[in-house]
């Protein structure tokens, strides 16, 4: 005796749709990888912010160590342009001051894919701070100030290190 059974239509569509919903996780996670900006981050914790600067909103953005106030980078962005910061944990230094990686880059608003070609190490999440500020407005972009001339590059600050501090003198009279 035959038993019916399923047409192969059937089976092979709901084959084709599961190994769909399987690849789903493994396409997130290389879209989330690869890029993908958008204006403020990817609305997800992924440690990756972008600031897109327009003539009513142009961004100075500055990292400062939370535990010494020091300001460790600091970077004006151009109108038309935006700034694309990740911060990767230890991939730093060994060190337990600056264990974590930060990469960056300036590109045209808008952007969402490309490298981020700058990096420097960082302290630890806890001990980091971006601090956003916007400039004085309206600011004009950089092509329409000074026609005839060269854009000026972006303005990136990375302060030296600060010296080791020395003991004070001492007090006491040689004997």
């Amino acid at each position: 005796m035959l038993t019916p059974s399923r047409p192969v239509a059937d089976r092979s569509g709901r084959n084709r749709r599961d190994c769909l919903l399987s690849l789903a996780p493994a396409i997130a996670v290389i879209g989330t990888l690869a890029g993908c900006y958008s204006e403020g981050g990817p609305g997800f914790s992924s440690d990756r912010y972008t600031y897109v600067s327009d003539s009513y909103k142009p961004w100075t953005v500055t990292l400062k160590d939370v535990r010494t106030g020091q300001v460790l980078w600091s970077a004006d962005v151009p109108v038309g342009k935006q700034l694309v910061v990740q911060f990767l944990e230890n991939r730093g230094t060994k060190d337990q001051s600056t264990p974590d990686l930060m990469q960056w880059q300036i590109m045209a608003a808008g952007k969402s894919f490309g490298s981020l070609e700058n990096a420097l190490p960082v302290p630890p999440a806890y001990a980091r701070r971006l601090e956003p500020e916007l400039r004085k407005i309206p600011e004009l972009p950089e092509d329409m100030t000074a026609t005839g001339q060269q854009p000026k590059p972006p303005v990136i600050t990375v302060p030296a290190p600060s010296p080791s501090p020395t003991p004070p003198p001492s007090t006491n009279p040689p004997r």
